[in-house]
């Protein structure tokens, strides 16, 4: 029985594919590769084919129809054979030495239910942003080597990707927790995981790389499927109805404020003409899970003016200080956008708004690369 299992669902992926498997390298017979061609209309499973024929550890698995990368993967843990999953997309990339590296770090650390890797993101532009895992990590109250979501709350600013999650098969299965339908599926995933498991380690070199191209990330295209973010929170918010530690819920919420926003300010997620809908939306889920008073604060500065102002609803108050955000931006001669924002800074991310940093006592500031 192999160590390690990756899943790769694929749908479309037939420019990045190729790149994506010549990645997966070493692990000898503690390493099985389950493609999940979820009936993708392009050369896809030809390229997976080829390179199960070429090595036996790759094999080919097909959905019965498309039903999206979130059943897709779930399809493929049926499949997979390993004592740990590891998720990983079509259209990225594994680091040099990734495999043996997390393959080293289970065994060093074994028994473990989640392994959180660390990642890179990599911009069409060749700029290459480290993820923020090591950071967080430097400012563990636990031991990195084993703990859990209570007695570490704050990983939860780690990106909710599936792909810098490393989880052990047999507690995969047996908490009965996939992902859902529609877009966003790996927030009520992720945070799912990390509330039910009671070893957690992680990995601080890097060992991922996401690669953002244009047209080929949810977080860089303009559709109304954004608002499944709200859904999959809300589902979050119910699986956590009877966790009491005021640490992790706290945190929680503090970072759906966070990640609400990011989406919001993004004019290339959230059409314009929606933005009121979508600043409603996320005032209520603000309102409804505030951890109240004493438990967390607004934030210093405009982003805690931001927060402030879905506390009181009031989205015309939003829009203004946008566009002040804006002109000023302009001002200072970057043009429409501004000049370039920090590498890795939630303004970069979201560039009609500048950084938004967790708040609330106890919660460290954090660079947040991705987080979808």
């Amino acid at each position: 029985m192999p160590t390690l299992s990756i899943v790769i669902p694929v749908y479309g992926a037939e420019a990045y594919l190729a790149g994506c498997l010549r990645t997966i390298v070493g692990g000898g017979d503690r390493l099985e590769v389950v493609v999940v061609d979820d009936c993708s209309p392009d050369g896809s499973r030809a390229i997976a084919e080829r390179f199960a024929a070429e090595d036996p550890r790759f094999r080919v698995v097909s959905t019965p129809e498309n039903a999206g990368s979130g059943p897709a993967r779930n399809f493929g843990l049926t499949q997979a054979k390993g004592d740990y999953v590891w998720f990983v997309d079509g259209d990225d990339e594994l680091k040099p030495g990734a495999v043996d590296r997390v393959i080293a770090a289970l065994d060093a650390s074994a028994p473990l239910d989640v392994l959180l890797v660390q990642h890179e993101k990599v911009r069409d532009t060749g700029v290459v942003e480290p993820g923020e895992l090591a950071d967080l990590t430097a400012a563990c109250p636990a031991d990195p080597g084993g703990f859990t979501l209570a007695e570490w709350p704050q990983i939860v600013d780690y990106t909710h990707t599936p792909w810098t999650k490393v989880s052990r098969r047999e507690f995969l299965t047996g908490i009965d927790l996939g992902f859902p339908a529609g877009w966003y599926t790996d927030i009520p995933w992720t945070y799912g995981l990390l509330r039910r498991a009671e070893r957690i380690a992680v990995v601080t070199e890097s060992c991922y790389q996401w690669r953002q191209r244009a047209g080929s990330s949810i977080t860089r295209t303009r559709d109304d499927r954004h608002f499944d973010v709200f859904t999959q929170w809300q589902r979050v918010w119910d699986d956590f109805e009877d966790v009491r530690e005021p640490q992790v819920r706290v945190a929680l919420f503090n970072h759906m404020v966070w990640h609400l926003l990011v989406v919001i300010g993004n004019t290339e997620r959230v059409d314009p003409r929606k933005r009121r809908e979508f600043f409603r939306r996320t005032s209520a889920l603000y309102r409804r899970y505030h951890p109240g008073p004493d438990a967390w604060r607004p934030a210093a500065g405009v982003a805690g003016l931001k927060q402030r102002l879905l506390a009181a609803r009031a989205y015309l108050g939003y829009e203004a200080l946008r566009q002040v955000y804006r002109l000023a931006r302009r001002v200072r001669g970057g043009g429409p956008q501004g000049p370039a924002a920090p590498r890795g800074s939630a303004a970069e991310a979201a560039p009609d708004g500048p950084p938004e940093q967790p708040a609330g006592p106890g919660l460290p500031a954090a660079t947040r690369v991705s987080g979808g």
